[in-house]
């Protein structure tokens, strides 16, 4: 079987927000949910990338959903969804395989500067987990490792959830110090975008509030 991986449209994106994302989070931690409004504005600051992997009959596999920083060093993957009938194949390893491949390919003729560092992705933390919830974090931790991800020492806290972050690099491995900078400017540019979600009212200055 072929597959294509391809960025998606504004409209695609959207549209995918509403077929799969209320659905999904609907009386489920709607909380993390963030609002259409919201999507809207990251979209139009070029600060929302999505990229969908479909298979040769052009049925969508997967999909993600990733926020960038103003220059596009960095990712952090926001949302990564299987469709259900296909969870039981191993499409996210082809996604991020291709999606890999795809940054590392059209970064090979562009300048240090433009290259695409990396990907930041939000693993909850441990907390007061269920048995079944700390089980499925754990493959969690073990999938995104094998794709080449670490845990790094950057832990942000929004209200009283508190994660921690990997980083996948692609086209370089950060310091402790770098890791922390390109994180702290991927939320500086898209916390206004979440000025109507309490949890996410932080103010803005050199460091954001909660993060170590």
């Amino acid at each position: 079987m072929n597959f294509i991986l391809k960025e998606l449209t504004k409209k695609e994106i959207l549209s995918l927000y509403k077929r799969f994302l209320t659905k999904f989070f609907s009386g489920n931690d709607e909380s993390f949910l963030i609002s259409e409004a919201a999507v809207r504005w990251l979209i139009a600051r070029n600060l929302c990338s999505c990229y969908g992997l479909y298979d040769d009959k052009r049925h969508l596999l997967c999909f993600g959903l990733f926020i960038n920083d103003a220059e596009k060093r960095v990712m952090l993957l926001d949302y990564f969804v299987v469709l259900k009938k296909y969870r039981s194949y191993n499409y996210p390893e082809i996604f991020f395989e291709m999606l890999t491949e795809m940054q590392v390919y059209e970064e090979e003729t562009a300048d240090d500067e433009s290259k695409v560092l990396g990907i930041f992705i939000e693993l909850a933390g441990v907390g007061d987990m269920s048995a079944k919830v700390l089980d499925k974090r754990q493959r969690e931790l073990e999938f995104y490792r094998k794709l080449g991800a670490y845990i790094t020492d950057i832990i942000p806290e929004f209200s009283d959830e508190e994660y921690n972050i990997l980083f996948l690099p692609i086209n370089a491995r950060l310091s402790r110090s770098e890791l922390k900078a390109e994180f702290l400017n991927i939320y500086k540019e898209i916390l206004p975008s979440f000025k109507d979600k309490k949890k996410y009212i932080i103010r803005l200055t050199e460091e954001v509030d909660g993060l170590i």
